[in-house]
């Protein structure tokens, strides 16, 4: 009988952690509202939240609560100390492509304080030439002398291209968390 129990045990304990280990998910909107907080106050965090995650920000700005950063190459599974790469999907995509994204915030007047959009633009590299069409041309087995790099000039400029994947919604669910906590009163407010 102590022994069924024993082994019960672990079973148990294993059901309940995996009911415990999905948090809820909590969804800002955006834009969203911040009252109490000023322009220059949710822009003064924007850019402290933009250089936590190592973005590099555009100079000089273009106006009064509109940050814009640089583009930047997506993290990899081996870069596990940056916070632009959200989610294993996304960490597994970027280690296997050349990914990039670019952050817009734009901190606006509201009727309370202020409100905040974050919009980030994700690209993905394009190499050129035709991708193979079955695995014996992906491996040129046959036609060593076929290849697409013997056949390309070393010194000819490459026409790589930056193909628009759409928006990262789940770094802009990161960047406003961010922005909502560095921006509460008595939060650290950079200098």
């Amino acid at each position: 009988m102590r022994l069924g129990l024993w082994l019960l045990m672990p079973a148990a304990l294993l059901a309940a952690a995996a009911g415990c280990s999905r948090a809820t998910e909590v969804r800002f909107p955006n834009p969203m509202p911040m009252s109490s907080v000023d322009v220059a106050t949710g822009e003064r965090a924007a850019r402290a939240v933009l250089r936590d995650m190592r973005f590099d920000l555009v100079f000089p700005p273009g106006k009064p609560g509109l940050v814009e950063t640089e583009p930047m190459t997506g993290s990899s599974w081996f870069e596990f100390w940056r916070e632009d790469t959200i989610g294993s999907y996304q960490t597994a995509e970027s280690s296997l492509h050349t990914i990039r994204r670019r952050v817009t915030v734009a901190v606006t007047p509201a009727s309370t304080g202020s409100q905040v959009s974050v919009k980030v633009e994700k690209q993905r590299m394009s190499a050129p030439g035709s991708a193979p069409q079955h695995v014996s041309a992906a491996f040129n087995i046959y036609h060593a002398e076929d290849t697409d790099l013997l056949r390309q000039d070393e010194m000819a400029p490459t026409t790589y291209r930056w193909i628009d994947t759409g928006r990262d919604d789940a770094l802009e669910q990161r960047i406003l968390e961010h922005i909502q906590l560095r921006s509460a009163p008595g939060a650290h407010r950079p200098r």
